[in-house]
């Protein structure tokens, strides 16, 4: 959800903030759920329970993969669509042929924000979903960090999206949703379903071994209802990746936020999973580049990281073991943010 970014009194909340933003909610999701084929996607999501973590303590829940689907991802997405074909890829957007495995190779990743939740003013009745997984189809990313999404928006979309691009390869994806001040359980989207951020991604079959799930509640927060988290996921032995939409009604907030997951979650995640490097974060941060603004979103990145934006408030992080390629945008209709692609080639 999307309110107007303030600017007053920055800099003295944002030493509150500072001092107490690197403290962090961190929930482990579990690698054993495995989605077979097709419909099983939509199925297993729709009957999990959102469990939700205490401060302080780390908690498994389940974990969402998919075998490869063939042709029965096209058929799921046909479906959704009521039979109707997909529209022409968007001015600019080529398929680009999938088939690398090599131990060097070409890593997209896009960043969405789909404004699902029925209740902003960019909301357009679902259409954004069918608009970013479109997109997700003719661009074919290895990994989509999302925002503002309904937790359904995944199996019945997203992910058959995804799998419809990689036919030959395994998806998985770790959804986890903001969360209601007032009680304390999760923002809820129009429909019922909850409302937050997910990672999606793909990994070759030839290198598939598991995805990790990892989801947490920043501990500095905005005064609006909304408690603002992120979700990650570790797909073994080939990346980590992370997804948040930070504080919109507080710069100092969002900074602060920004910098809980990257000084403090993203390497309390890679110390317990053992991994080094191969890490991709990106988001809706609410913050811009800007070199003379105190919340510059520059002040969350790492030694060793390198941050691409698009020009506005989406930006995405990534270890310098990745090598970048470039970025593209892509005007969408249906939500008030672009898509942003940033291609690597990875290790």
């Amino acid at each position: 959800m999307t309110f107007p970014r303030i600017r007053i009194a920055r800099r003295l909340a944002a030493a509150l903030a500072s001092t107490s933003g690197l403290v962090l909610t961190l929930t482990c999701t579990s690698a054993a759920t495995t989605a077979a084929p097709a419909q099983a996607a939509v199925t297993t999501a729709r009957s999990a329970t959102t469990v939700l973590a205490a401060p302080g303590v780390a908690q498994r829940l389940p974990a969402q993969s998919t075998a490869p689907m063939g042709a029965q991802a096209g058929a799921v997405t046909a479906k959704a669509r009521g039979g109707k074909a997909r529209p022409a890829a968007p001015a600019g957007v080529r398929r680009t042929d999938p088939a690398h495995t090599a131990a060097a190779r070409p890593f997209k990743e896009l960043q969405l924000n789909l404004c699902n939740s029925g209740y902003a003013g960019c909301y357009a009745d679902g259409q954004a979903v069918f608009e970013g997984g479109d997109l997700i189809y003719y661009l074919a990313p290895d990994l989509v960090t999302l925002n503002e999404i309904c937790s359904n928006d995944l199996p019945n979309y997203l992910q058959p999206s995804l799998s419809e691009a990689w036919p030959d390869d395994w998806t998985y994806y770790v959804f986890y949703p903001a969360l209601n001040r007032q009680t304390g359980g999760p923002v809820t989207c129009t429909n019922g379903d909850s409302f937050g951020n997910a990672v999606l991604g793909r990994v070759p079959a030839a290198k598939w071994q598991g995805v990790n799930g990892w989801a947490g509640q920043y501990t500095t927060q905005d005064s609006t209802n909304e408690m603002r988290t992120f979700a990650c996921a570790y797909a073994l032995g080939d990346h980590l990746s992370c997804a948040t939409h930070l504080s919109s009604s507080s710069e100092p907030v969002a900074l602060a936020q920004c910098q809980a997951l990257m000084f403090s979650a993203v390497p309390s995640i890679r110390s317990q999973e053992g991994v080094s490097g191969k890490t991709v974060v990106g988001g809706d941060f609410n913050l811009e580049y800007d070199t003379s603004d105190p919340e510059n979103a520059q002040n969350c990145v790492p030694s060793g990281n390198i941050r691409k934006g698009d020009g506005d408030v989406q930006h995405v992080i990534f270890t310098n073991d990745f090598s970048f390629v470039g970025t593209n945008k892509y005007g969408l209709t249906y939500t008030d943010h672009d898509g942003f692609l940033v291609r690597l080639t990875k290790p």
